[in-house]
């Protein structure tokens, strides 16, 4: 499903938006969920891409769910054998079959996935914000200087690695992801005193800018830099043209949500994942 909306909150009617879960959504809400997803997945661009209808079926190396799964927007494809040629991809990887599951996903999806013993993992915010309400919340401090370049070299993904604590072996598969983003994008490192201590990444496309890899050094956490980095990317964003700013976040991290909040975030649709036992 392709959505183009001029503006992001033309007539502020995305920013009242609010999540309402299951299956109430105005065609308004629907229409938004699959647009930000679609973009969701522009910005996250998976090794290897199968298109199955409206659906996308995607792999990268087995690294991260959102790279290794189905773009399940939009409605079921057209022919009968669709769940046989989803596990057929995956299985010819040597990976699990896994649906990405959101509230633009069809309604009858997740629960055939449940009965076929698929297992719900990774519950998830898609999160907005107004460029100008985030960034009147940010009290930026001169200590921190942020750069931003337009590809990751190797050294921003290994400090990526290293503070997030992931396997040194996800080199190659966030080196594809990220040397493959097509739209506009940028790579940003905070640092304080010459020391890299947050990084996070911006994509805008269409008016939408999509905030990803946020994090913060391990030894220099609840300092405050992460809304310094948020604040940072919001800032080069609106100077690229976007005018509304998105985000997905587990739910469970209860400590992100409540900054993305402060910030001026409002979780506005949800998605999940469905993993296909290896026992299956």
């Amino acid at each position: 499903m392709l959505v183009f909306l001029s503006c992001p909150f033309d007539n502020g009617s995305i920013g009242n938006h609010r999540h309402r879960g299951g299956r109430g959504f105005m065609e308004s809400d629907v229409r938004l969920t699959a647009l930000l997803e679609e973009l969701a997945a522009n910005a996250w661009p998976a090794h290897e891409q199968q298109t199955l209808g409206k659906w996308r079926l995607r792999a990268t190396f087995g690294t991260t769910k959102r790279a290794n799964s189905v773009f399940a927007v939009g409605p079921f494809p057209a022919c009968d054998d669709w769940m046989t040629v989803v596990e057929d991809f995956y299985q010819r990887r040597s990976l699990p079959a896994c649906f990405c599951v959101s509230d633009a996903s069809p309604a009858e999806l997740d629960g055939m996935l449940a009965a076929r013993g698929y297992e719900k993992v990774d519950e998830c915010y898609v999160m907005t914000a107004k460029m100008s309400d985030c960034i009147e919340r940010v009290d930026f401090d001169s200590r921190f200087t942020c750069r931003f370049a337009g590809e990751a070299d190797d050294e921003w993904i290994r400090d990526f690695i290293r503070f997030e604590h992931f396997a040194p072996a996800r080199h190659r598969a966030y080196t594809h992801i990220f040397s493959a983003i097509r739209p506009e994008k940028a790579f940003a490192r905070i640092c304080e005193n010459g020391e890299t201590v947050g990084l996070g990444t911006v994509v805008v496309e269409r008016g939408w800018a999509s905030l990803c890899n946020i994090v913060v050094a391990p030894a220099h956490r609840r300092r405050g830099i992460g809304v310094q980095l948020v604040g940072s990317l919001a800032g080069w964003a609106r100077d690229h043209g976007a005018s509304g700013l998105y985000l997905q976040v587990v739910k469970e991290n209860a400590a992100a949500v409540s900054i993305y909040k402060k910030l001026g975030f409002v979780p506005v649709s949800g998605h999940h994942y469905r993993i296909r036992p290896t026992t299956c």
